[in-house]
């Protein structure tokens, strides 16, 4: 909240939901959609607690979503519209850390621990 000035983010991509998602709804604007799109097992015993009033109280929008599902005419125009976004600067990852592409096996153990912000590297 204090990189938004108190506002929230808009789109959160969740890769984590298992584990973030009830926290999601702490951070996530008004009108603001969170996107589940990976999970790593049923959460801490077994539970993940997500307050529906969270949700509600920002109007926000939870979607679980599987690229799995997507067809093919799907997945190109997700495709171009990520492309669109990254040249326009509509979208605006956060990049966490950045590692030599050496060190790949670091920047690999840096995604598995749950402290790992923002997006993480790879660099040639």
């Amino acid at each position: 909240m204090r990189l938004t000035d108190g506002r929230g983010v808009d789109i959160i991509v969740e890769m984590l939901a298992n584990v973030n998602l009830g926290n999601d709804l702490n951070v996530i604007a008004r009108g603001g959609r969170i996107a589940a799109i990976g999970n790593r097992g049923p959460g801490n015993q077994g539970t993940v607690t997500v307050n529906p009033r969270a949700a509600m109280s920002r109007d926000a929008a939870i979607l679980g979503i599987s690229l799995g599902n997507a067809s093919e005419r799907e997945l190109v125009s997700m495709h171009a519209a990520l492309v669109a976004g990254l040249a326009t600067g509509a979208l605006r990852p956060v990049i966490g850390q950045e590692f030599p592409l050496v060190d790949a096996a670091q920047a690999h153990h840096a995604v598995i621990e749950s402290r790992a912000y923002g997006k993480i590297v790879l660099v040639p």
